[in-house]
């Protein structure tokens, strides 16, 4: 077993592996490393799992949360690409692999270089129908018991559409622990809550224009089709949960927090499959793995809660 940071450390890994007198030390050392890595982690479990065991449960307030009196429904959304707006250092920096802003220059390359690349492949994606934006989206009645949040397709409650499990995670300052669930009006107070639910995708073409580029070896390509889709699906999940907010009449501009399957306060990835479900994404063209992951893979699903105090610590 072999970690690689990236693919071009995958390449340098199959070098030292291919090279008879480096093989030898290169093998002892990773030994060693991954040694250390499994000790380290079975450590941070014990302590978590001691933690988790000992720390009170955090105290939550509902006496100014907020539960909308409209905007329950789902809706369907599609843009035109070049009318999306991008987190421009994001796409650079992490998706496109240009590193920090303070590298460029001496990499030789500038903000205009990058700007006109990226004008470049929003064209190109869009002309090609490689990139086509698209989100299904919801809010919902929902419920609390204990660290589970039930959803319905009404205020009667008559019909249940899903429940999350949330998971225990330990507060800043190992001071508590809580779940997300404790942030929704449980069944025990009477009262209902709301939960937003979203699924954004780049669409399925993108698959098809990335798998063009690599069957003719042009992986750079490949990578700026890759990293500009990836992005499309995070900044369209932004958007999204900002239409969610409005919908449900909050007017806080960060009122609500984003829980993604697959992340420590949710963990399960059967999430995403409830979500899916939930909204209908089949209609957006994104199916599912057997182990519930997306596809295409850029896409991105979450839950909302619009509690006040809600976070990831």
């Amino acid at each position: 077993v072999f970690y690689c940071e990236s693919g071009m450390d995958g390449v340098n890994t199959m070098g030292l592996l291919m090279d008879k007198e480096k093989r030898p030390v290169f093998l002892k050392e990773n030994q060693q490393l991954l040694l250390n890595q499994y000790q380290k982690a079975k450590g941070l479990q014990e302590e978590k799992d001691r933690l988790l065991e000992t720390l009170p449960r955090r105290k939550i307030s509902f006496r100014h949360h907020e539960v909308p009196a409209e905007g329950y429904g789902i809706q369907k959304v599609e843009f035109k690409l070049h009318k999306l707006s991008l987190d421009r250092k994001s796409l650079y920096s992490l998706n496109w692999k240009f590193g920090k802003k303070s590298s460029w220059i001496q990499k030789g390359i500038t903000v205009e270089d990058l700007q006109r690349l990226e004008k470049e492949w929003v064209q190109k994606a869009e002309q090609n129908g490689w990139i086509v934006p698209k989100a299904r989206f919801g809010l919902f009645p929902a419920q609390s018991d204990g660290d589970e949040v039930i959803f319905f397709a009404s205020e009667k409650k008559d019909k249940e559409l899903g429940r999350f499990n949330f998971d225990l995670c330990i507060g800043k300052g190992r001071k508590d622990k809580f779940s997300i669930g404790q942030y929704f009006h449980s069944i025990k107070s009477g009262q209902v809550d709301a939960i937003g639910l979203q699924i954004t995708t780049s669409g399925e073409g993108v698959e098809e224009g990335i798998k063009s580029f690599k069957d003719q070896n042009d992986s750079e390509s490949a990578l700026y089709l890759q990293g500009l889709s990836d992005r499309v699906a995070e900044d369209m999940a932004e958007y999204i949960h900002q239409l969610i907010r409005k919908r449900g009449g909050y007017k806080r501009e960060n009122q609500g927090q984003r829980y993604s399957p697959g992340y420590s306060a949710l963990t399960n990835l059967e999430g995403n499959h409830i979500i899916w479900d939930a909204l209908g994404a089949q209609d957006l063209g994104i199916t599912l793995t057997g182990s519930n992951e997306f596809f295409p893979p850029s896409s991105t699903a979450a839950v909302i809660c619009f509690h006040k105090d809600a976070g990831y610590s």
